[in-house]
């Protein structure tokens, strides 16, 4: 199991290259990877983006590099006279026309007009690729181990609540026998309460019981319930890269059964008992969006 939060980052640095790497996620029904990079490593988003999701199947993914080449020395950089000249030709008129000075013209030539910039390299891209894929797959191995961690504590989390929802369950069992004898027993006390003004049918009695018991009969709410805990047992016990679906999917099935056992309970214990269960659930409800 794991959880759709974690988080990574990276710093390496060797003759070469600087190259500073983070990741972080939060979770979303489905896979959203936002990717940064330096203009020098573009030509790898498409790779990056298939690293990710090769390995991730869910989450809001927020993934950045800081890359730096240090043999892209000053030597890279190039000057345009002739924009520079035509620019402080300009900027020297302005003085002259406001009868005001530049506080440092140069500084503002260089910070405004591009005048010095980086050479168009050659980028290797695949010498760049080998040194990057490296370190992105360290930085994700890590990214997944944080990711299982805290999938491992909402497991504990998750097993803590289903028993809770299992003793209620078996408490409801031990009540749902006597709604229909408690219905049962009021109706002969009301009935003997009157007989000496109404002659009453034994079998009209009966019938009556019996759409009674069938109106307020939870046992197949109760068997379905059973079912689900099993399967929500099962999901927990396993290890899948994607898991939440599934598991989101069941915890709807279990919410709506006890909706219904609420609905169809006749009994103030047994409705207090349901009530306690769906206050359980939105406990998990949460945590259980966040598997992924």
């Amino acid at each position: 199991m794991r959880s759709m939060t974690g988080y990574s980052k990276l710093n390496y640095e060797d003759e070469n290259y600087v190259i500073n790497m983070e990741i972080k996620s939060v979770n979303n029904k489905n896979l959203a990877t936002k990717i940064k990079l330096p203009y020098n490593l573009n030509l790898l988003e498409s790779f990056i983006r298939g690293e990710i999701a090769a390995l991730i199947s869910r989450g809001s993914i927020d993934f950045r590099i800081e890359f730096e080449n240090k043999n892209e020395s000053l030597k890279n950089l190039k000057y345009d006279e002739n924009l520079a000249k035509s620019c402080m030709d300009i900027l020297n008129k302005m003085e002259k026309d406001f009868d005001d000075k530049f506080s440092n013209k140069l500084d503002f030539l260089v910070r405004n007009f591009g005048v010095i910039s980086q050479k168009d390299l050659d980028t290797d891209e695949e010498k760049y690729k080998d040194i990057i894929a490296l370190k992105l797959k360290e930085l994700l191995q890590n990214f997944i181990k944080t990711k299982i961690e805290e999938g491992s504590r909402l497991r504990i989390f998750f097993k803590e609540q289903l028993n809770i929802l299992k003793s209620k369950l078996e408490e409801v069992k031990k009540l749902k026998l006597q709604v229909v004898e408690n219905y049962k027993q009021k109706l002969l006390n009301n009935i003997n309460s009157i007989k000496a003004d109404i002659n009453f049918n034994e079998e009209d009695i009966l019938k009556e019981v019996l759409l009674f018991s069938d109106r307020v009969d939870i046992t197949e709410e109760i068997s379905r319930l059973e079912s689900h805990f099993k399967q929500l047992e099962h999901e927990f016990d396993i290890d899948e890269i994607s898991q939440g679906k599934k598991i989101e999917f069941i915890f709807q099935e279990i919410f709506r059964e006890f909706n219904t056992m609420g609905v169809k309970s006749n009994m103030y214990e047994i409705s207090k008992l349901v009530v306690e269960s769906k206050n359980e659930l939105e406990k998990m409800r949460e945590q259980i969006m966040n598997i992924e």
